[in-house]
């Protein structure tokens, strides 16, 4: 699939990179990380300009942060009841709603970056518990700018090895949520063990 990609941007460039981080922040699986790196590699070669492909990156993770917040927010009951027809889609949406109620700023922040399989839910969830829209577009305008960045300079600095590199980031980031979720079952597991 890689190889696919590298061709994609090749090919297209900016605009296939819009297309697929737009509909990767609206829950659509796919590998916007994995794209930002390949175009970061681009860069030193002259195919791809970086301050173009910096605001593009920014702008439309931006657009469909909000996007998804405004679903969110707008048609939040609306996409609870489909939501409800869906099991597995109602649970991420009711984890990432408490997460938003609990997190607040700084769980959107941590989600369009450090936790970003979850950034979708996040948008979601911040838009239904009607979390203040200027701190979400804040938050989420800086952990963008880390997200973006970050893997751009990745892509940059391993330009010769960025199909590599992209493989073992997709896997990372789902292996940090891992083991994030191993760490907070365990606690709950000590805490109904002390109580019993």
């Amino acid at each position: 699939m890689t190889d696919t990609l590298l061709l994609l941007i090749a090919d297209y460039g900016l605009s296939i990179l819009a297309v697929c981080i737009y509909l990767a922040c609206l829950g659509i699986p796919l590998p916007g990380t994995i794209l930002l790196v390949l175009a970061g590699a681009f860069v030193p070669g002259g195919d791809i300009d970086l301050v173009a492909l910096l605001l593009v990156a920014f702008g439309t993770a931006m657009l469909g942060d909000l996007s998804a917040y405004a679903i969110g927010s707008y048609g939040g009951a609306a996409l609870e009841k489909r939501l409800s027809n869906a099991p597995k889609r109602k649970k991420q949406m009711d984890r990432a709603r408490a997460f938003s109620q609990k997190w607040g700023g700084v769980g959107v922040f941590l989600s369009r970056w450090l936790l970003a399989p979850v950034g979708p839910w996040i948008s979601y969830g911040s838009g239904i518990s009607r979390f203040p829209p200027v701190s979400f577009v804040l938050w989420g305008g800086l952990g963008e700018l880390i997200w973006v960045g970050g893997y751009v300079t990745l892509g940059l600095l391993f330009s010769s090895n960025a199909l590599a590199l992209a493989g073992i980031l997709a896997q990372t980031s789902w292996m940090l949520l891992g083991l994030i979720a191993v760490f907070v079952l365990g606690r709950k597991l000590l805490a109904a063990a002390r109580s019993a």
